[in-house]
């Protein structure tokens, strides 16, 4: 390589710093060296290849791997390969090529002591699936309940050399799901479901993989967890015993599941006696699947891991309005609606054409009831989610059939309303979301008990407000003629603002954590917020919450 200002000599001067030394090109045409990794004073072989292009991390290989890291460890995949960051947690710079191959290197001497010396490397965790080859395509939606049955749905894939199933514990809903997305049923063929748990997080094995046979993948089992390796033997052969041509596993680790189909030859089986029948099943061709959850649980928890999301909850949202349409939606993306629970959703209005412009509906539910036709939207996107619609008014419906209350009308004297009845005996924590002047700014209070305040407390007997929402007046501004009456205009980001003001304010709710409870967020620069977010006293004067 010539010592000129070329990418590839600045690499490699950099390298030769660090006792690399280059070796050529790989067949893919990368350049080669050759190294080590220094760790707590050892020095451990490598082989670096490097994207003459930079678009791609640099590749470590470990010659040879370390006694102590065989036969599996983590973040070493087959044949010694270093996974030392995780993919789309570093963007190269192709102007530092020098400098960035440098990062990864000392990035990859890091981890690899973190793996010498049994450290967690949680930002690694989920690397597994990178290395576990797709042969078929496997869609699991079932929960964490082990009593329910697991059943596969065969689809038909559109490469009919590989298999594409999905897995559920309720293939009504399931089925549901698939025909939302449009995919085709085979009604003709089945095979059988084998759920396996494991304690053992997947690692590939660096001397032999992927498994492709029963035998090759009992002793990458064996080599995780010897329990788990006869748990899939007991359920492979028992399925063996059978006259089925193949069975599903689905294996699911501490982090997530994966699976694989073992395919039986049947024609060779029949011609063996019973005493060499097992070498026929240990023989047999394996599968292995691609797995993609699509569970409630899992799509609403996948964006907050490790908090808790509105699964479980009888949530009755008032108002299916411009706040109302974005606000449900936001609701549901958190999980309201499954794990048992539901989303009511109230509205006696329709939807009018010059309510388009800023709702979350479109032209073909013009004339049509908002709470039904927002059902409908929502269920087409989600469709294992309970919704219910109540094309009423909302003073003749039994809010006590739900346990949280969300009031998205905007509707001053409707809320004071509402509060009345949900005080006392009847009380239910509820949520007021609005919007002040023509989309100056955003509010929500949040009702958690009996003696917090309402929307009512905020102001005055005389109507003063107590917390400001601006420095200063909030405008007035309205449009329309004719027969359209008189609105508020502002645009459709100002609902969007508001509907995610809300969905923050129930998540917070619900986690335990739900101060501030009222809350502003200014959207026109022209103001400064006329109060801190804070806790509303309660007015033992007021005629809405007083008891």
């Amino acid at each position: 390589m010539n010592a000129n200002n070329t990418s590839g000599a600045r690499i490699s001067r950099a390298l030769a710093q660090h006792g690399f030394l280059y070796k050529g090109r790989t067949p893919d045409k990368w350049y080669l060296f050759d190294g080590v990794l220094h760790v707590d004073g050892v020095a451990y072989p490598v082989k670096l290849s490097v994207d003459p292009l930079c678009q791609r991390l640099p590749l470590i290989h470990l010659t040879p791997v370390p006694e102590r890291l065989k036969p599996v460890s983590p973040h070493i995949i087959g044949g010694g390969f270093l996974c030392y960051a995780a993919a789309g947690s570093i963007t190269l710079d192709v102007f530092d090529p020098d400098g960035q191959v440098l990062a990864c290197v000392e990035r990859a001497e890091h981890v690899l002591g973190q793996i010498l010396r049994g450290e967690p490397t949680a930002d690694l965790e989920e690397e597994f699936f990178a290395y576990w080859p797709v042969a078929g395509h496997c869609l699991l939606d079932f929960g964490a309940n082990p009593a329910r049955p697991l059943h596969a749905i065969l689809l038909n894939s559109p490469d009919s050399t590989r298999p594409f199933v999905a897995v559920t514990d309720d293939p009504t809903a399931t089925a549901e799901k698939l025909k939302t997305i449009g995919a085709s049923i085979d009604d003709k063929h089945t095979v059988a479901v084998r759920r396996v748990i494991t304690p053992a997080h997947p690692r590939p094995l660096q001397d032999q993989w992927p498994p492709r046979t029963v035998a090759e993948l009992l002793r990458w089992q064996s080599a995780l967890n010897t329990k788990t390796r006869r748990k899939l033997e007991q359920v492979i052969h028992a399925e063996a015993r059978t006259r089925a041509n193949s069975v599903l596993c689905v294996v699911e680790s501490p982090k997530f599941k994966y699976a694989f189909i073992v395919v039986y030859d049947r024609q060779a089986r029949d011609k063996q006696t019973r005493s060499s029948s097992l070498e026929v099943v240990y023989a047999s061709k394996i599968i292995p699947l691609y797995c993609l959850r699509m569970d409630d649980a899992y799509i609403a928890q996948r964006n907050i891991p490790e908090q808790q999301t509105l699964a479980g909850k009888r949530i009755m949202l008032v108002g299916c309005g411009t706040i109302g349409g974005y606000l449900a939606e936001c609701l549901v993306k958190a999980g309201a609606g499954t794990g048992g629970g539901e989303l009511a959703l109230v509205d006696y209005d329709v939807l009018l054409p010059q309510n388009i412009g800023r709702h979350r509906l479109g032209m073909n539910h013009v004339l049509h009831n908002k709470a039904t036709a927002l059902a409908d939207e929502l269920k087409r996107g989600a469709p294992g989610t309970s919704l219910r619609p109540l094309p009423a008014d909302v003073l003749q419906v039994n809010l006590l059939n739900a346990e949280f209350i969300i009031d998205a009308t905007g509707e001053e004297a409707l809320g004071h309303l509402l509060v009345q009845r949900l005080t006392g005996q009847h009380f239910r924590p509820s949520l007021t979301v609005w919007i002040e002047g023509p989309g100056t700014a955003i509010r929500g209070l949040l009702r958690d008990s009996d003696s917090a305040a309402c929307v009512r407390c905020l102001k005055t007997d005389d109507r003063t407000a107590l917390y400001p929402v601006v420095e200063g007046e909030v405008p007035l501004r309205l449009a329309g003629h004719g027969c359209e009456s008189l609105y508020v205009p502002f645009p459709a980001t100002v609902s969007l603002h508001a509907a995610c003001l809300g969905t923050e304010m129930m998540l917070d709710w619900v986690r335990g954590t739900p101060a501030p409870r009222l809350r502003t967020c200014v959207l026109d620069s022209q103001y400064k917020k006329g109060n801190d977010d804070t806790d509303p006293e309660r007015r033992l004067s007021c005629p809405a919450c007083r008891s």
